[in-house]
């Protein structure tokens, strides 16, 4: 996770990824991906993850949301947004 007040910098490792809701927007699918790691920064309040997929089901946008909008704290690093990319496109519950 990247603090956006250039604090602190960590590559974490997300687990137990499961989608909490998923709806469709024009030509786009929104998901809010669920998940949890030992190494989530303490002052993270709920996070989740915004995904919005194409007609083919690939990621265009990774967003960390916390508290149901945009984290104003945090940013998902390369890393984690490629974890989660792979998890998606193994994904088989999207709608």
């Amino acid at each position: 996770m990247i603090d956006l007040n250039f604090e602190k910098y960590s590559e974490i490792t997300l687990t137990n990824l499961y989608i909490k809701e998923a709806f469709p927007v024009q030509h786009w699918v929104h998901c809010i991906v669920g998940f949890s790691s030992e190494e989530m920064p303490e002052d993270i309040v709920d996070p989740e993850i915004l995904v919005i997929l194409n007609e083919d089901k690939e990621a265009l946008q990774i967003i960390l949301y916390e508290e149901g909008c945009d984290s104003p704290n945090y940013q998902l690093t390369d890393s984690e947004k490629t974890q989660v990319k792979q998890w998606i496109s193994e994904a088989n519950d999207i709608m």
